[in-house]
C-alpha cells in the first residue's frame, strides 16, 4: 500500500462474538495499539451491531486481552489479541 507522507495510519480493530454475527469496531492510533499489545490498559466505546441493530459497547483492554461490555454492562466477550481482526490503514477502513 502506497501512502503519501501526510497520510496518518490508524489501527482498526474488530471483535466478533456469538456465531460471528455480532461485531464492534474501534479505530485507534498506532501508538495506543503498541501500548495495548505491551499490556497497557485502555478503554473506549463504540457501536456494536447484531442482526442489523445498533447498540453501544464499551471496550476494556488490560494485560494484552480485551473485554467488551454491552449497554446493560453485561460482558459480551472476553478474548485475547489473537482473536481480533486488525487492519492498519488510513482514516477510513477499506
Amino acid at each position: 500500500m502506497t501512502t503519501s507522507k501526510n497520510t496518518r495510519l490508524y489501527v482498526h480493530i474488530t471483535a466478533l462474538w456469538g456465531n460471528d454475527d455480532a461485531e464492534s469496531t474501534i479505530k485507534i492510533s498506532q501508538r495506543h495499539w503498541k501500548a495495548i499489545q505491551a499490556g497497557a490498559e485502555y478503554e473506549t466505546s463504540a457501536w456494536g451491531w447484531y442482526e442489523g441493530r445498533r447498540f453501544s459497547t464499551s471496550w476494556h483492554f488490560y494485560n494484552a486481552s480485551l473485554s467488551v461490555y454491552a449497554e446493560d454492562h453485561e460482558c459480551i466477550i472476553d478474548c485475547g489479541m489473537e482473536d481480533l481482526i486488525v487492519y492498519i490503514g488510513p482514516n477510513s477502513a477499506a
